[in-house]
């Protein structure tokens, strides 16, 4: 284990902490995850502290047994949901996802009002629509005998149904899925806090245009709404909208890639489900157990224990469903997929959490593979194909090429895979010793404006404060007691500074590590 203990808080037991926890938001595999680092996880201890794995690489605990997170759901007495996601903080806002980020009772209250939504006989209600988008979308590679799935389907088709809940313009989509890859995948904090900025000017825009105007969608419904005999107030409707915008545009991408892509690796599945569609449903739910690609995140707000293990207030505990829904204690043979198994899983949450859109995401992959077995032949992985997977709290492929009729290998070109290496920038590199790096941030503090925030560097033990509160930023002459320390070694700290190592990639990795929040990570990413 390579892990300072001295940054360990004294509660967490040493042999619990893992730093090469795999699913880190920025990195990338060519592996099937759910096929060998799942499985893995499951070989080591029933609950373990990662010391990167929460957004913005920071520790979280992560325990795998279903049991165990079945019962973090019902347990609102001692973790919170409110402020798992880190996007309303990024902006200096305070709304919260909703009802996602509330804690009862006015969970309750709010997820009252949205119940009536999301019902299954709505959805199917808008089954019409959501096939005639499904058709919309293959017809256009059909005949091709070819298609990369992701780009042309699984990231397309559910943005449509979705645009047209939320009343949105379809021909804004290609904007939108920017926006989208900003927010869900992308290791650049600026970046994030570029497209949260913009989907929030954008939904602000409607909202108040619904206000003038309401319409028969989704926005109109949280203008006109009630609660408490009140209307929502603006940073109600915007955690509203926000909520339905990345929950629309990404997690039913990812359940209908991983069951597509599992029917193409699978032909015996592909062609039970061709020969008998009156089980698509009920293998679908096993699909969704097997491929439970998403995990959220509680904060601890009382003193308690998992498994024997004491979490404190503050601390972070990873809610991932990936791994619930392969727990071995849980289920037969969980590595299989066994489409008659129709499983009692919880890919869409649990409790008073459980996904209010559950009903839409499988009407929707319900016609998509219907549409396909219709339109398509026998489909398959095309011969050559290297699929990349993105890690983190989501795991999404990233391409997926597929190919039917005859023989034809991939030719959409390879997704590369994040590199750690860039050139080195021109002039004396900076050497591996505190007088090198200190000269080299000195330099680069004093054309800096002010980013608000006092960051210690403690590389091989040695302290370099930051002061970024004095105009311009400069480096404080004392070893101070700062909310934001960042722990690394000089070898690969001057390796950040030398462009030789992405700072992304080294917070991802562990390489370098800290104790902060998101906005200390994005003044750092700015020094760096």
């Amino acid at each position: 284990m390579n892990a300072i203990t001295s940054d360990i808080p004294a509660h967490v037991p040493l042999e619990l902490v893992r730093e090469d926890f795999p699913f880190v938001m920025g990195m990338t595999t060519t592996e099937n995850p759910f096929k060998t680092m799942v499985p893995a996880i499951h070989e080591g201890p029933e609950i373990i502290y990662s010391t990167n794995f929460y957004p913005g690489y920071g520790p979280a605990w992560i325990p795998r047994r279903l049991e165990d997170l079945q019962a973090l759901y019902l347990d609102t007495e001692n973790f919170s949901s409110q402020g798992f996601s880190p996007f309303a903080m990024l902006i200096g806002e305070n709304w919260n996802l909703l009802p996602a980020e509330m804690d009862p009772p006015q969970h309750t209250a709010y997820r009252t009002l949205l119940n009536p939504l999301f019902t299954p006989r709505k959805m199917q209600s808008l089954d019409d629509k959501v096939r005639l988008a499904a058709r919309e979308f293959i017809a256009a590679f059909k005949d091709r005998g070819e298609c990369e799935f992701m780009n042309e389907f699984a990231f397309r088709f559910p943005i449509v149904v979705f645009l047209d809940l939320m009343g949105l313009p379809r021909d804004r989509m290609e904007q939108f899925l920017e926006w989208e890859n900003g927010l869900l995948h992308s290791m650049d904090i600026e970046g994030i806090i570029a497209a949260t900025k913009s989907v929030c000017a954008y939904l602000r825009e409607v909202i108040e245009d619904r206000r003038q105007n309401p319409v028969d969608d989704l926005v109109s419904f949280g203008v006109t709404a009630e609660i408490d005999g009140r209307k929502l107030n603006d940073d109600e409707l915007m955690g509203f909208c926000f909520n339905l915008f990345i929950g629309g545009l990404d997690t039913v991408s990812t359940n209908i890639a991983w069951q597509t892509r599992h029917l193409a690796e699978n032909l015996q599945d592909q062609r039970r489900l061709r020969e008998h569609p009156e089980l698509i449903s009920s293998a679908l739910e096993e699909m969704y157990r097997r491929y439970s690609a998403v995990t959220t995140f509680r904060t601890c707000i009382k003193e308690t224990k998992i498994r024997g293990v004491t979490i404190m207030p503050g601390d972070k505990v990873a809610m991932p469903t990936t791994l619930a829904n392969t727990d071995p204690l849980a289920w037969d043979k969980p590595f299989e997929v066994d489409l008659d198994r129709a499983p009692r899983h919880i890919t869409f949450a649990y409790g008073i959490h459980r996904c209010i859109g559950a009903p839409l995401a499988r009407r929707e992959s319900a016609i998509a593979l219907e549409e396909l077995f219709s339109a398509l032949p026998e489909f398959r992985i095309a011969e050559g194909a290297e699929i990349i997977t993105e890690l983190g709290p989501i795991l999404q492929p990233r391409n997926l090429p597929l190919a039917w009729g005859e023989k034809r290998a991939a030719k959409v070109a390879p997704v590369k895979v994040e590199t750690a290496v860039e050139n080195v920038p021109e002039g004396k590199a900076v050497e591996s010793s505190v007088a090198s790096i200190s000269q080299f941030l000195s330099n680069k503090l004093a054309a800096m404006e002010p980013f608000g925030k006092t960051i210690k560097l403690l590389l091989d033990g040695n302290a370099i404060v930051l002061d970024g509160n004095t105009n311009p930023p400069a480096l404080h002459r004392d070893d101070v007691e700062t909310e934001f320390t960042v722990i690394a070694s000089l070898e690969n700290f001057a390796k950040v500074l030398n462009k030789k190592l992405n700072p992304q990639i080294a917070m991802a990795t562990g390489k370098i590590k800290f104790k902060g929040d998101m906005l200390a990570v994005m003044a750092l990413s700015k020094l760096l």
